[in-house]
């Protein structure tokens, strides 16, 4: 405001002289902190496969690569210990005890000041050193050595743009399926970008490393099953005088996922998601969070003769249905009394089946014959079935303890539990054709209006 006030009341000729005085200055004070951020440190980002459910291969191989490309890396720094000046900032804290050696504390409320750190931090863009096709993703992020006086580089956090994933179709049109409070979230959510912390590590970490992205589906659900989006990396940060370290994601998995990644090892080497993480980032049944649901009570047709004359015991019309759909997801559940000929000592086994579909293909199926509280030692039966891109992947059945630590039952006693066990290798025969078909009518008989 002083410098605008002294261009108004001056001459012609002075003011022309003041602007370039002024530009001069300004000048100079660039280039006095410009060898403060020149860029003396090198952090480099080796990204190998990343993956996210529901989206296909092809449709993947389009657009990671354009994800992390646009990325950039937020680096921060903090002042050395013991500096001054503009480094640390004061702000009166509230202290509401007063404590001594020995002693209890007692109430002395009272505002201290006390003295913060100011963090800094600088932004840059990524530099793509390698981006071939099938070939892990190499990035580049030139950084200065310091950004002012007294202070040095600390950790860093990698950001790229997830809207080039949720422009997808199938995620918009699963936006315009939710209610509007759902797609207001998700509208909010598109927008912020994917994060991963780098941190140096307390020990070093073999290999790549997997990274949970944390991303939720449109309607904001978490995933029951693995992240339903992640990455694999590695970073290096060169300094200077030629000295590398190594920089890790601080992130934890889950114990389920790390045991099963501890079962492939070959992945740390060569940086590939194995087959068994991503068929699992596919959820194991659907949340009914930001869902439609239904539940009906259907009184079973012929046509069903697995349901056929069975029913609930709190809905004796029928069998309960619960429908649940969310975009392109939808899943029955089916629930009754399994019928008389199933009893042992007495007790009726519960049947329940679960059957999930995503845009109308069968994915998973789960199915199970429960003889309830009071009945431990009697075995359940359980199956279960998953597919992949048309393919079934995986296929069980087996009679399992639920009191015991050895879970499954090689041989069972009871006529009750060798008929559950032949109904559940029976539907394990039959053809995925058979089975689409048959799931397919559950759903319609879930839709139908009472």
């Amino acid at each position: 405001m002083l410098i605008q006030t002294i261009l108004f009341f001056a001459n012609p000729v002075s003011r022309t002289n003041l602007r370039r005085a002024i530009a001069t200055a300004a000048l100079l004070v660039a280039s006095s902190v410009a060898p403060l951020q020149a860029a003396s440190l090198s952090l480099e980002v080796e990204l190998a496969d990343s993956s996210i459910a529901y989206l296909d291969e092809s449709t993947q191989a389009r657009l990671w690569p354009q994800v992390w490309t646009g990325a950039e890396l937020v680096a921060y720094y903090f002042p050395s210990i013991g500096s001054k000046g503009n480094t640390h900032k004061t702000r009166p804290s509230l202290q509401l005890f007063t404590c001594m050696v020995g002693t209890v504390c007692v109430p002395a409320p009272r505002f201290e000041m006390e003295s913060l750190p100011v963090r800094r931090q600088v932004t840059v863009r990524a530099q793509v050193l390698q981006g071939s096709a099938g070939q892990p993703l190499k990035l580049r992020f030139e950084l200065p050595e310091t950004p002012a006086e007294h202070y040095s580089f600390s950790h860093a956090e990698l950001r790229a743009p997830a809207d080039v994933l949720w422009r997808e179709p199938l995620f918009t049109s699963w936006a315009r399926d939710l209610s509007w409070e759902a797609r207001r979230g998700f509208s909010k959510r598109r927008k912020q970008p994917l994060r991963i912390a780098l941190v140096f590590p307390k020990q070093d970490v073999p290999g790549y490393q997997m990274v949970d992205l944390a991303v939720r589906t449109p309607g904001g659900d978490s995933h029951p099953g693995d992240p339903m989006a992640v990455t694999t990396l590695r970073a290096n940060l060169k300094a200077p005088d030629g000295s590398v370290r190594q920089m890790a994601w601080p992130g934890h998995l889950s114990l389920d996922l790390q045991e099963r990644l501890e079962a492939s090892p070959g992945w740390t080497r060569t940086g590939r998601v194995p087959a068994t993480v991503k068929l699992n980032q596919f959820p194991w049944r659907l949340s009914s969070y930001s869902a439609k649901e239904r539940i009906s009570t259907v009184v079973m047709p012929d046509s069903t003769p697995r349901w056929y004359g069975l029913k609930h015991y709190n809905a004796p019309k029928g069998v309960l249905l619960h429908l649940t759909q969310s975009g392109p997801l939808a899943q029955v559940e089916l629930l009754a009394e399994a019928g008389a000929e199933r009893a042992i000592e007495g007790q009726v086994p519960v049947k329940r089946e679960t059957w999930l579909f995503f845009a109308g293909k069968l994915m998973r199926y789960r199915g199970q014959l429960h003889y309830g509280n009071g009945a431990e030692h009697l075995p359940d039966t359980e199956w279960r079935m998953d597919w992949s891109n048309g393919e079934r992947l995986e296929a069980s059945a087996a009679n399992v303890s639920p009191s015991s630590l050895i879970k499954q039952v090689p041989d069972c006693r009871w006529d009750g539990c060798r008929k559950n066990l032949a109904e559940a290798r029976a539907q394990l025969a039959a053809s995925d054709a058979q089975l689409q078909s048959e799931g397919e009518r559950y759903l319609q008989l879930a839709r139908e209006p009472d």
